[in-house]
């Protein structure tokens, strides 16, 4: 398949390279496009240089991989899409689109049955990780959600990271995305601001009623963290049924791609791998119905460039 990366030099774009080649996605060519040319990727072992991307440097694919933005997304998807591609965007232009299906495979794969506009948005990071933990709950009838998030840095992209590697050594960062001083600092606010809630905390309210036709509110706070990669969330679920703790595991068990950890889960053992990690799971002294886990994964794989290419794969092979 001829396949396009646009956004190939960024973080989730060169691991969107990485998980193709793990995977052995059948590319027959592949074309990454960025907002200059010239530069050189590596894929399957072959140099690629970047091509500027441009309405006439569009050609025809089979798919269009994009992790360059909302606004390059809300430009060139269509275009792609006109042009024959599937199209997943990684960014946050098409999520809430009422014609674009917002899919985490293991969760509502079956989304994947109509794509009208030729694109599927990819889900945020946050979200993806917590309703991977969430659906095998939906048997025990969920009311509500209350989870805070402990996000990485590589989650605001290079500059979040480099901001955080310059502070650790006494340095100022011009051009930091943080909301204030990351290095041994926590932040409760990541993106803009809108009647006290910060984008990252809307994005979880929002994007998991779409994903699972949910009709339970979910309650967000949204914190930045000094860790390089991994996302965790502190998730308390309060049910509707009084299911066993076994009942709750068995449930979890069933789940793909979930690992249930006896022991806890901490950011550096998340790293690098697929799967989404729950583990502290308990229910409250106060109350049989309040289940509570913790909950890791790799922002990069699970939350943005894996869950990506698995649409892909469900679609196209």
């Amino acid at each position: 398949m001829k396949v396009a990366v646009v956004g190939a030099s960024g973080l989730v774009g060169r691991t969107m390279l990485r998980v193709l080649e793990k995977r052995g996605f059948p590319v027959s060519e592949l074309v990454p496009y960025g907002r200059v040319s010239g530069e050189k990727l590596v894929f399957c072992g072959s140099e690629l240089k970047k091509v500027r991307l441009t309405p006439s440097s569009i050609g025809k694919f089979d798919l269009a991989l994009f992790s360059a933005g909302r606004d390059v997304s809300l430009k060139y998807a269509p275009l792609f899409a006109k042009k024959g591609a599937l199209v997943v965007d990684n960014s946050s232009a098409w999520r809430m689109h009422p014609r674009v299906p917002l899919v985490v495979p293991e969760v509502n794969p079956s989304a994947l049955s109509e794509i009208p506009l030729g694109i599927v948005a990819n889900p945020n990071c946050s979200t993806i990780q917590m309703v991977v933990a969430l659906k095998p709950l939906l048997r025990f009838r969920i009311k509500e959600v209350f989870v805070a998030t402990y996000q990485a840095v590589s989650g605001a992209g290079k500059r979040g990271i480099d901001a955080l590697l310059s502070e650790e050594k006494g340095e100022k960062y011009g051009d930091s995305p943080h909301r204030g001083p990351i290095h041994r600092n926590i932040i409760p606010a990541i993106g803009s601001e809108e009647d006290g809630f910060y984008e990252e905390e809307l994005k979880l309210i929002r994007e998991t009623k779409k994903i699972m036709g949910a009709d339970f509110p979910v309650y967000p706070t949204a914190v930045r963290v000094p860790v390089i990669t991994a996302h965790s969330e502190a998730i308390a679920v309060r049910l509707r049924r009084s299911p066993s703790l076994e009942e709750v595991k068995s449930a979890m068990a069933e789940q793909d791609g979930l690992v249930l950890s006896e022991g806890f889960v901490v950011p550096k053992q998340a790293e690098g791998k697929d799967e989404v990690f729950v583990s502290r799971l308990r229910f409250s002294p106060d109350d049989p119905k309040v289940l509570l886990m913790w909950v890791v994964a790799d922002n990069l794989l699970k939350g943005a460039a894996l869950n990506a290419v698995q649409i892909a794969e469900r679609v196209l092979l």
